[in-house]
């Protein structure tokens, strides 16, 4: 079995450049068509072919067709469900999580009135020991007892210490502590960094390598545009913006991951790669975004390379296909 990115060079990849930056490539029979039967593009095709073959749609062939059009469906509803299952598991979780923060909060608000009260009980008590000291001292010089003046002193000191202390301790009590903000992440933005940090483990969140700079700086401008990452549109962007900066990071490695998510502008042509009808040509037309990234990795200009990364964008956008 012949490898798919090898170059063979009996059967050379004729290239014809669009005035809008695409490319037009007539791919050798040894590369199946990106345009796979097991899609609904794919049905259309056969179902073309067939009326322009033999006037009619063959109903065995349509029958087949119909069986795997509600296979894809009901592949793609499993996959809706799942993703709203998550979605949904993740706002109850969100919501306990928001009930136990309310929950403590409301714990040390209590703790702290019943603490204030035990303070100011305290306070009152060694107030009390401050007046029986007084009269105590009174007594002792009005009888001339040397030592219960001695004593009532002493009390005297020892109880005005005290209530000092206690009061100082309320009024640190009773300023306002602010309440720490406890940032609960969106379900949303949680299941999409994930997939995204999954699809790309080249990716250091905290940035330690140059690439992921690239992507934490790129990530932090979108940010600042108003772009909202609890949406695909905002991965999907952020995709389509590294791919211009890095673009090794999405044309290395295509057959090693063939699930791996990329930008609708790098994993997909324009949709214009088919057999012609006409012609019965095997043709697939590289958008504007994947030439320039082709370009910018130095692989244009070297037949060999551009020839091996047109192979594996049209495996992938096969392979893509075949997912449905």
């Amino acid at each position: 079995m012949s490898d798919p990115n090898t170059v063979e060079k009996t059967e050379p990849l004729h290239i014809s450049e669009e005035k809008d930056g695409s490319v037009i490539v007539d791919l050798p029979s040894s590369i199946p068509s990106p345009q796979n039967d097991d899609s609904d593009e794919g049905d259309e095709a056969a179902e073309r072919a067939e009326i322009a073959a033999n006037g009619s749609v063959d109903p065995e062939a349509e029958a087949m067709r119909e069986a795997k059009r509600l296979k894809r469906r009901a592949r793609k509803d499993y996959h809706k469900q799942v993703a709203s299952e998550k979605d949904i598991r993740l706002e109850h979780l969100s919501r306990q999580n928001q009930e136990l923060v309310e929950r403590l909060a409301n714990l040390e608000r209590k703790s702290h009135h019943s603490d204030l009260g035990r303070l100011d009980k305290a306070i009152e008590d060694q107030e009390t020991r401050i007046l029986f000291a007084k009269q105590k001292m009174i007594e002792a010089t009005d009888s001339s007892n040397g030592e219960l003046l001695t004593s009532a002193q002493e009390m005297w000191f020892e109880a005005q210490n005290q209530a000092k202390l206690l009061k100082n301790m309320k009024q640190h009590a009773s300023v306002p502590q602010r309440q720490p903000q406890v940032h609960i992440p969106d379900p949303l933005l949680q299941r999409h960094a994930a997939n995204w940090m999954e699809s790309n483990d080249w990716y250091d969140p905290n940035g330690k390598d140059p690439d992921s700079k690239v992507a934490l700086t790129i990530d932090q401008a979108l940010a600042e545009e108003g772009w909202n990452p609890t949406s695909a549109e905002y991965w999907d962007e952020l995709d389509n913006r590294l791919q211009k900066y890095l673009p090794h990071r999405y044309t290395n490695n295509v057959d090693e991951r063939p699930t791996q998510r990329r930008p609708r502008n790098v994993v997909t042509s324009s949709g214009r790669e088919s057999a012609s009808s006409s012609g019965g040509r095997n043709s697939f037309t590289l958008n504007p975004d994947q030439v320039r990234a082709m370009k910018d990795a130095g692989m244009w200009d070297d037949p060999d390379k551009r020839a091996k990364m047109i192979r594996r964008y049209a495996t992938e956008a096969r392979q893509n296909n075949s997912r449905g």
